[in-house]
């Protein structure tokens, strides 16, 4: 059962960031394209702060084998938060790898964009697996709930993700590609649908 991570201190802050760099390096993607272990620390301190400050971060099991973070799109967060989120990446991260973590991207229209008219739908906006616990099912563990919630509602769950052997992962629990691209980086990118 996933439960929503609260009035989280720094200590734990880190840890949790470092699971999900270590989970993101270990795999090539974007991140891993354009930033170190300390950087994606970083990042992940960043994102995972203001994630859990809105109530949107989620941790599953005793032993915190995964988290994920979901909301609904007509629930809405702020439109300044990804403007506050720049920000800070501006003041921990280096110039180069922001420039890197721009380029890498360029080209990819995001699901948030390509879905602006679509009333509503789960919004997963990352998903980490500890490294000691991947390859035991704790991605479908993970999204058993918001996957209940898109069904008991009537709505799609989206999510992108930058490599095939992710969205094949996904594919493996009942997602479908909605949409697939090679970008000039040469990442390819999937925006993943499930839809009940």
């Amino acid at each position: 059962m996933l439960k929503r991570v609260q009035s989280i201190d720094i200590q734990r802050l880190k840890q949790i960031s470092a699971a999900f760099a270590e989970s993101f390096l270990a795999q090539s993607g974007s991140l891993s394209s354009c930033m170190n272990y300390e950087e994606a620390c970083r990042y992940f301190e960043v994102t995972l702060y203001e994630y859990q400050r809105i109530g949107v971060l989620y941790a599953y099991g005793e032993n915190e084998e995964g988290y994920i973070v979901y909301h609904h799109k007509n629930k809405g967060l702020s439109w300044y938060r990804d403007l506050y989120l720049m920000y800070r990446y501006f003041t921990c991260m280096s110039i180069e790898t922001m420039q890197k973590m721009m380029m890498v991207r360029r080209g990819w229209t995001d699901y948030t964009i390509a879905h602006l008219d679509t009333k509503d739908y789960i919004d997963v906006a990352l998903v980490c697996v500890k490294k000691q616990y991947q390859g035991q099912g704790y991605l479908r563990k993970l999204m058993a709930e918001p996957f209940a919630e898109a069904k008991a509602q009537g709505i799609a769950l989206i999510l992108d993700t930058d490599a095939e052997h992710k969205a094949m992962r996904y594919e493996h629990i009942g997602m479908r590609i909605e949409k697939h691209e090679t970008l000039p980086s040469g990442l390819h990118m999937y925006t993943m649908i499930y839809e009940p």
